[in-house]
């Protein structure tokens, strides 16, 4: 019975310490409680606005039913490098879509490329392929503009 007694005691205290320190811990607000930590293309993107350029989301494939803006000139891809397959994904038998947001510069070379979507085995080989892409420069109503949109890429496993 006594044995029970201290068995119980050391229960309640073992809670009693865990309850309390639970409550004493402050609340802390993580980044995806109040917003998402930006990737590079987001900072590039708000970098090129600080000094004054034009930047804009446009259609870079598969356009067709996109909405068309007004005063584009639309680009298209001249290089656009298919990734290549990581071994490590390939023996996991990793696969699906890829969607990597891209920030493209007046030249039509890619400055900045991250991943959206899309499993993880497959990320990095989606992004290194991104920042090989190359587009036709774009204009807007005349006035090369810099521009950003999304690759998807296709992983199929074999």
């Amino acid at each position: 019975m006594r044995k029970l007694f201290l068995l119980a005691s050391l229960l309640i205290c073992l809670m009693s310490v865990n309850v309390f320190a639970q409550e004493t811990q402050p609340a802390q607000k993580t980044t995806t409680e109040t917003e998402q930590p930006k990737n590079a293309v987001d900072r590039a993107v708000d970098e090129a606005k600080e000094h004054g350029e034009k930047v804009m989301g446009v259609c870079l494939m598969d356009c067709e039913g996109a909405p068309i803006t007004e005063g584009v000139e639309s680009g298209h891809a001249i290089e656009l490098p298919k990734p290549e397959y990581p071994p490590i994904a390939r023996a996991a038998h990793a696969s699906g879509t890829v969607e990597v947001k891209v920030l493209v510069d007046l030249d039509g070379s890619v400055i900045a490329a991250a991943v959206i979507s899309g499993h993880p085995l497959l990320q990095a080989a989606a992004v290194n392929a991104a920042r090989q892409a190359r587009f036709t420069p774009m204009k807007y109503n005349g006035e090369p503009v810099k521009i950003v949109g999304v690759i998807q890429y296709h992983f199929v496993a074999q």
